[in-house]
């Protein structure tokens, strides 16, 4: 156990420096268990105790070794079954795609421990792709690139405007991402154009909702969102 003079945290895991300062910590012997406030209080549990946060990293770590062992356990299983029983579907491979979406959002999104914003977008457009390969291999009929597409784009509006109003004091954060889901309209529109999307009514509210909100935070934003875009891209 260390303890960090600085902070004034004692640190129970195997650290050599401060998670907070990167002070470089000294050891300390761990005094007897007393009482707090009127009971007896754990040792992780006393003020001043910075958590064994290593501990669960490694839980965490076994949890995601363990669903991808399972996984491919699994899928292989599903592969022979489909193969044995062949019924011009290859359903094992929707099963697989299944389990990949999973794991992405095992590893990436609750392993990482990464923001709101990219566990919405990761898991928003891990959807989408989802949608598309299941719409190909049951026999594409272009339901998914017609409306699962346009909806994920929605959806990013949506959390996209939920964020910024949560966050008012950092709102201009959330541009790019807007000025990402513009990008993503206009190539809806282009696969619309190309025949690739035949019913475009889904397609038409996600451009106009992502146009119109991202040129309300322009034009509202002013200075603050101008200098941001400046920011983002060096300029």
């Amino acid at each position: 156990m260390k303890r960090c003079r600085n902070c004034h945290v004692t640190i129970l895991d195997s650290t050599l420096v401060c998670p907070l300062c990167h002070s470089v910590l000294e050891g300390v012997k761990m005094p007897p268990e007393q009482p707090y406030g009127g009971e007896e209080t754990k040792r992780s549990e006393r003020p001043g105790m910075y958590p064994d946060v290593k501990a669960a990293a490694r839980k965490l770590n076994f949890v995601v070794q363990l669903y991808t062992f399972l996984a491919i356990v699994i899928e292989a299983g599903l592969i022979v079954i489909n193969y044995m029983t062949f019924r011009h579907i290859w359903w094992s491979a929707i099963s697989g795609v299944a389990i990949l979406y999973f794991y992405i959002t095992l590893r990436y999104s609750i392993q990482k421990n990464s923001g709101y914003l990219r566990i919405i977008l990761t898991q928003i457009i891990c959807g989408a792709l989802l949608a598309i390969v299941v719409d190909w291999i049951i026999g594409y009929r272009g339901w998914a690139v017609n409306f699962v597409v346009p909806s994920a784009i929605l959806l990013i509006d949506l959390a996209v405007g939920i964020l910024m109003l949560v966050n008012q004091t950092n709102w201009q954060s959330y541009i790019l991402l807007q000025l990402l889901t513009v990008i993503f309209s206009i190539t809806v529109l282009i696969l619309w154009k190309t025949g690739v999307i035949v019913y475009p009514v889904v397609a038409f509210i996600a451009a106009a909702v992502s146009f119109v909100m991202f040129a309300g935070t322009l034009i509202f934003g002013d200075r603050r969102a101008k200098n941001e875009l400046k920011r983002r891209f060096h300029v």
